[in-house]
């Protein structure tokens, strides 16, 4: 039964490190890094960049952090199964309940290449606010991001 848990824990295991990489590559990432966001590798939300570019080997160090310490929890066999269903589920419930402005939002956010404007208006209007807060919700991105060191000419494309 142990083993069986092993080849189990390990199929999983390697769904997350190839599931990682896809994320980091995927249109949404794309998108969410036009405004400074990214998504987290280990949990999947939505978080602020750092910096505006990290080295590429600290992106490959972190990778395979994240990657060999879920190896070692492969060990644990059953626990690391029910602890990745239990994630699994959570992450499918927590959508389900989401009104349809988000649903539509979270679509374009992962199949639509969209500029840095049509970001933030989506972002406007999926959080309810009225589209004549454009402007002062693109003005407060930028100046968010020019404090956490981002150039506006590379955000704008200006």
């Amino acid at each position: 039964m142990y083993e069986l848990g092993l080849l189990v824990a390990f199929l999983i295991w390697l769904y997350s490190s190839v599931a990682i990489l896809l994320r980091v590559n995927s249109q949404l990432e794309r998108n969410l890094n036009k405004i400074g966001q990214r998504l987290s590798w280990t949990t999947g939300r939505v978080i602020h960049l750092d910096s505006e570019k990290q080295p590429f080997w600290h992106k490959i160090c972190k990778y395979l952090l994240i990657v060999f310490t879920g190896l070692v929890f492969v060990l644990l066999s059953w626990g690391y199964v029910v602890m990745a269903v239990m994630s699994f589920i959570y992450t499918f419930s927590k959508d389900i309940g989401a009104p349809q402005s988000v649903k539509e939002y979270r679509w374009k956010l992962r199949n639509r290449n969209l500029s840095f404007d049509d970001m933030v208006k989506e972002t406007v209007l999926a959080a309810g606010q009225p589209p004549h807060n454009f402007d002062e919700a693109k003005e407060a991105i930028l100046s968010d991001l020019e404090e956490r060191g981002f150039s506006r000419r590379n955000l704008t494309g200006r």
